[in-house]
């Protein structure tokens, strides 16, 4: 009576584990402080001086604005991503386990490929009883979803905002002819 035990890999939810772990640990390690401060050294050296005119409260305004839209963007792009290689991982167990055994959702394949659409497929998905009635499916796709929603909606957002008058800086042109060149050349700030 010993049969013999057949050893298999991971199953789907190892693999989209061991997708979502480092990725989670590499963001929440990183902290925001570490984050402000490589751009910063990473910015040009020499700044140039700010036009008198220019309201400095304003300027910051726009500025956090900004890093606001491109950490929606990044959240967006970065969820999206996972959710993606979670897809394709979950498909591929599907398509070398043609008894469904492995596969996760056997009943209701179609909701893997609808992670493919972004924002609204996680959501999509919930349409399937399967991925409804099993919380293991539920909380990850509709955490997936808001994520990605709230990503591009800061994204957007930050495009959206009105731009203030006063946090404009007047630019200086200036036309350069020298004797080394051969027409005219524009400097300033664009």
């Amino acid at each position: 009576m010993n049969a013999a035990r057949v050893v298999r890999g991971p199953g789907p939810r190892a693999i989209a584990l061991m997708l979502l772990v480092p990725t989670l640990l590499a963001s929440m390690l990183v902290s925001p402080a570490a984050k402000a401060e490589a751009a910063t050294q990473s910015a040009a050296p020499e700044a140039p001086a700010p036009v008198s005119g220019a309201d400095p409260e304003a300027a910051r305004s726009e500025e956090q604005v900004l890093r606001l839209g491109m950490a929606g963007a990044m959240a967006f792009a970065q969820t999206y991503t996972l959710t993606v290689l979670v897809a394709t991982g979950a498909l591929l167990f599907c398509w070398s386990d043609p008894e469904g055994q492995h596969c996760g959702l056997p009943n209701a394949r179609s909701a893997w490929y609808e992670l493919y659409i972004p924002v609204a497929g996680p959501f999509v998905t919930l349409r399937h009883e399967e991925v409804r009635t099993n919380w293991k499916y539920s909380v990850p796709f509709v955490g997936s979803g808001v994520l990605q929603s709230v990503g591009v909606g800061l994204a957007l957002m930050s495009l959206l905002w009105p731009k203030s008058e006063a946090a404009r800086v007047p630019q200086r042109i200036s036309v350069v002819a020298t004797g080394e060149t051969l027409g005219l050349a524009l400097q300033g700030n664009f």
